[in-house]
């Protein structure tokens, strides 16, 4: 280091190169008659080092401690956690204070702890799950619903640019004087277990509102790759079944109803993605008015809500991940949080 003690070379060759001696320097004449010797030098190097070690355990002390990180966990979202753990070993790296957990993954732990009955009731922790991994989905459960991913190019947020983030990602509509179909995904909103409830507000829409297995559509496929539609997608047409079903992991557990939809004219479908299934009629739906979904894991059933009264239990035997989803070509479609109407 240029700014610690010099050597036995000239001075020419340091910058700051004559060492403090009480509260004066010494001129670099004075130097050339008193230079210091190698153990000198040592002894000055040692010295300073060890005051950078004393002042680092101080701020690792303060830093790296169970309430500290608790508070920083409170106000970073997971993927800020991850580049805290990746960045800091003493972060990242498994402590055997905290049951083989880095003080970061103990940290999201606790967190965690800190959750509603409702909130753990929806969130049973995989085995292969980091606790970093389910406070992200706890943060997305405390979180408005959102329509996280568009696929086809029809759609777009709100009333602005498809990419742009000023815009109310809970609203989609499509583009004037398009007509394709085109899917809004919320797939950052994972439901795995617990019930779930979600209200959906339109006029007179053309598509498909419903559940379908959470997935990343990756672009790449579109166009001239596996999909070939990149223009249109739905996951209720036939085309994308077989790449659809190329998607399925252990989280889909053994149910075979993948999606889940209600269309405008009041008409109920599932898919499993293999075969066609036989569409039921919904009883008492008005499709100028806004209705709600009650997804409920616990029971594996998806039901039915429209003007405060149930119109029914559209579907039993669902169990694993699901999100929702809307496949539009009309007027805007708003997705929120409802009560359960059973609290």
């Amino acid at each position: 280091d240029a700014d610690e003690y010099p050597c036995h070379r000239s001075v020419a060759r340091h910058r700051c190169s004559w060492p403090i001696t009480g509260s004066t320097r010494r001129r670099p004449s004075e130097l050339r008659k008193s230079r210091w010797t190698k153990a000198e030098c040592r002894m000055a190097r040692t010295t300073r080092n060890s005051v950078k070690r004393r002042r680092v355990a101080t701020v690792e002390s303060a830093l790296f401690n169970p309430d500290v990180l608790f508070l920083l966990a409170s106000l970073l979202d997971a993927r800020d956690l991850c580049q805290v753990s990746l960045t800091c070993k003493t972060l990242g790296g498994k402590q055997a204070g905290h049951n083989g957990l880095s003080l970061i993954e103990a940290a999201a732990r606790r967190t965690f702890d800190c959750a509603s009955d409702w909130e753990t009731s929806c969130l049973p922790k995989y085995d292969d799950e980091g606790w970093i991994e389910l406070y992200h989905h706890l943060l997305m459960l405390r979180s408005k619903l959102t329509f996280d991913q568009l696929v086809g190019d029809c759609l777009r947020y709100g009333f602005g640019g498809r990419d742009d983030d000023l815009f109310d990602r809970s609203t989609v509509q499509t583009f004037p004087g398009r007509l394709s179909f085109s899917s809004a995904l919320c797939s950052n909103h994972v439901m795995r277990s617990g019930r779930h409830f979600a209200v959906f507000t339109k006029l007179n829409f053309l598509g498909t509102i419903g559940v379908v297995r959470p997935m990343q559509i990756n672009v790449s496929d579109l166009g001239d790759g596996a999909l070939r539609g990149f223009y249109e997608f739905s996951p209720t047409m036939r085309k994308f079944r077989e790449y659809l079903r190329g998607k399925q992991t252990v989280r889909w557990k053994d149910s075979n109803v993948h999606c889940c939809a209600v269309d405008c004219d009041g008409r109920f479908f599932w898919y499993d993605w293999t075969y066609d299934q036989e569409a039921t009629r919904i009883e008492g739906f008005d499709s100028d008015s806004p209705f709600a979904l009650l997804l409920d894991l616990d029971e594996g059933t998806l039901s039915m809500y429209q003007f405060g009264r149930s119109l029914g239990v559209l579907k039993n035997g669902l169990s694993g991940e699901y999100c929702w989803y809307a496949n539009i070509f009309a007027e805007p479609i708003t997705i929120t949080r409802g009560l359960d109407p059973n609290d």
